[in-house]
């Protein structure tokens, strides 16, 4: 059994263990499979807590998190922190400020392309952990009254087997005990790859692609998207200006990554 599948495997049963089983079951399952880095397979000196991600990994991960700017996420000098800087200064966004974890490069990178994923669910559900218990100060000022994963179209969806973001969203969810709208915001219609587009071509490409179910009240609600990467903001954007229309009253940005350079080619939003 390779690392992805013995995470998935381990995932599986600590899921099945928290909605059924007893603690005795529970322990008796990481004895069974014995809990490892959902990154790098190594195994873990403290069994069953998320996130599961080895402190070397972890490390790496947060070794990244530096003074950013607070509208757009990109990072910046300490000494030009201001309430938006060069990189996004000229666009409009419907969103109101943005928060990542990280930028798009080395582990964190390597991470985002796995999430992509089926087999590494547990590494997508282990990196919300993460975000939420890193930058829990930082969510908690922006007072979410909910959590709303970017969708994917129904068909990509079927194909993928899985929408990384809404994993994301719940694992923040229950870490901050905050409201997840899972159903909230659909994709009309299939769009193309964002990471093959230049920036004008992405606009374009994501206009009115959203929408919000007639089931949910937004009046006043103060939304917080969730996401695995940022690039140019487009996708973001155009989701946040649909639940703006439908009521929210400020939406907030939440990434594992922002992508900032050449490394964003392929994958950006």
């Amino acid at each position: 059994m390779n690392a992805p599948q013995r995470a998935s495997a381990c995932e599986s049963l600590r899921r099945l263990g928290g909605r059924w089983l007893p603690p005795v079951v529970q322990a008796a399952a990481d004895l069974l499979l014995p809990p490892a880095c959902n990154f790098c397979g190594r195994s873990l000196e403290r069994p069953g807590s998320q996130p599961l991600i080895c402190m070397e990994c972890r490390d790496a991960f947060l070794a990244q998190i530096g003074p950013s700017c607070p509208r757009c996420a990109a990072p910046v000098h300490p000494f030009e922190v201001g309430p938006d800087c060069p990189r996004c200064r000229k666009r409009r966004y419907a969103f109101h400020s943005a928060l990542a974890l990280g930028i798009y490069r080395e582990r964190l990178r390597e991470a985002v392309i796995r999430m992509k994923q089926r087999l590494h669910e547990p590494l997508t559900i282990s990196m919300g952990h993460l975000l939420a218990e890193s930058m829990s100060e930082a969510i908690q000022q922006e007072r979410p009254d909910l959590l709303v994963a970017i969708p994917t179209f129904w068909l990509k969806r079927l194909r993928r087997g899985v929408n990384g973001p809404d994993l994301l969203a719940e694992a923040i969810g229950s870490t901050l005990s905050i409201r997840t709208a899972r159903r909230l915001l659909y994709c009309r219609r299939s769009t193309k790859k964002q990471g093959t587009l230049l920036p004008v071509e992405r606009l374009r490409n994501v206009r009115n692609a959203f929408g919000v179910r007639k089931s949910y009240d937004l009046a006043d609600c103060r939304v917080m998207l969730v996401d695995d990467i940022m690039t140019t903001g487009a996708t973001a954007s155009e989701a946040a200006r649909t639940l703006r229309r439908a009521g929210a009253s400020r939406v907030t940005v939440l990434v594992v990554a922002r992508g900032v350079g050449a490394d964003q080619r392929g994958l950006g939003h």
